[in-house]
């Protein structure tokens, strides 16, 4: 305590509150930087995230040069292989593609006796559905062909096309419960089949009946076997950044432009990257200064400490003032960012509430590890530099 009142005399105010305000800022940017990573680490998370279980339907680009059949819009096995192999690929499936006419009516009463149109039909392995009805099945022995629609379909119709032609909108229910007949036709043979749609998709946005359906349909009235023109990709983690490039590369064209994501997901981490990095380079700045003002006061104690040394105080008595000042004062910078970073972190948890969910357990332990980590660090590094500082006095 003595050497405390002797030595703390020549203590610039000004600069351990600039050292205090430098590290404060640069520590909270740091643990900010590090929990905020964390929070919404799930958010993108291949399991558990908001982009967890998806897909991906990709096509090739349309050309001039496509558009004249000079080059082809469908896939080849070696490119459909090719697309397999990528380690972001988990599974991957053809669309297939009526190669046949299909004609749909339906009787609606009131105005319009039937209301008839040109459809296409296209169908995917039952794995890659997102709903699966209980009557999605279909055999040759029956009349039925179960369909499920896009859901967007629907939409269209209900604000689009109904109230521009005074037709009455539709519920999904009640457009389940209409009897829809299909003609088919095509390599000189023609059928009827009655239908109906049994479901609505959010994934595929197409026309889909079964697999077995279509495999048969196209036998009977088709034009031959085609190579799928569109893929459904199920990638292992859809914000993966590879899946970007290797799509841009080969000129493919993602439906609905979800492979954004891995673009979001690595610009995100890139900009938590610099930020990080900013928070780190203005600590570092910090702890200079606080070297540099250590060296000011010990230059300025400079007799005090070898009339101390002289009396016989070691070294390690006389730093300990000083290094103790640093303890407490690295310690209160410590705890004021704690409070900053919770206040913060419920600042965006709140404003982020409505669009994603954020864990409100206090704090995530990796955040609190290196916050402590940095603090020890520092006290360290000015320990020592402390210490080395009053040895040279002594000698």
């Amino acid at each position: 305590m003595l050497l405390w009142h002797l030595l703390r005399k020549n203590i610039a105010i000004g600069q351990l509150i600039g050292y205090v305000l430098a590290t404060l800022l640069g520590l909270t940017i740091v643990l900010m930087s590090i929990q905020f990573f964390e929070d919404i680490r799930p958010v993108f998370n291949e399991k558990q995230g908001i982009f967890a279980h998806d897909y991906l339907v990709i096509s090739k680009k349309v050309s001039i040069f496509r558009t004249l059949k000079i080059t082809k819009t469908s896939f080849s096995n070696e490119e459909m292989k090719e697309i397999e192999s990528q380690p972001f690929v988990k599974r991957i499936a053809g669309f297939t593609t009526a190669t046949f006419r299909v004609y749909a009516s339906v009787a609606m009463g009131g105005k319009i006796a039937n209301l008839g149109t040109s459809l296409f039909f296209e169908s995917v392995p039952d794995a890659f559905l997102d709903v699966k009805p209980g009557d999605w099945q279909w055999n040759p022995s029956s009349n039925f062909i179960p369909i499920i629609l896009p859901r967007s379909y629907l939409t269209l119709y209900n604000f689009g096309f109904a109230p521009s032609q005074g037709l009455p909108q539709l519920s999904g229910s009640m457009l389940s419960h209409l009897d829809l007949t299909i003609e088919l036709s095509g390599n000189n043979k023609d059928a009827v089949f009655h239908s109906r749609i049994v479901g609505y998709t959010d994934r595929i946005n197409s026309i889909l009946v079964p697999q077995s359906f279509m495999n048969w349909a196209n036998d009977q009235f088709g034009t031959g076997l085609s190579f799928p023109s569109r893929l459904i990709v199920e990638p292992y983690n859809l914000t993966d950044p590879r899946m970007g490039d290797f799509f841009a590369s080969h000129d493919y064209e993602v439906a609905n432009d979800k492979a954004v994501a891995g673009e979001a997901s690595s610009f995100l981490r890139t900009l938590i990257f610099v930020v990080l990095t900013i928070g780190m380079v203005i600590t570092l700045l910090a702890l200079g200064l606080m070297l540099l003002s250590i060296n000011l006061l010990i230059q300025k104690n400079h007799d005090k400490i070898e009339n101390l040394a002289l009396t016989g105080y070691p070294t390690e008595s006389i730093a300990r003032p000083y290094q103790g000042l640093v303890i407490v004062v690295n310690g209160v910078i410590f705890v004021l960012s704690l409070l900053l970073v919770t206040y913060l972190r419920n600042y965006y948890i709140t404003l982020f509430s409505s669009s994603m969910h954020i864990d409100d357990s206090l704090w995530d332990w990796g955040s609190l590890i290196w916050g402590g980590g940095i603090i020890a660090a520092l006290t360290v590094v000015n320990s020592i530099w402390i210490y080395w500082k009053i040895r040279e006095i002594r000698r």
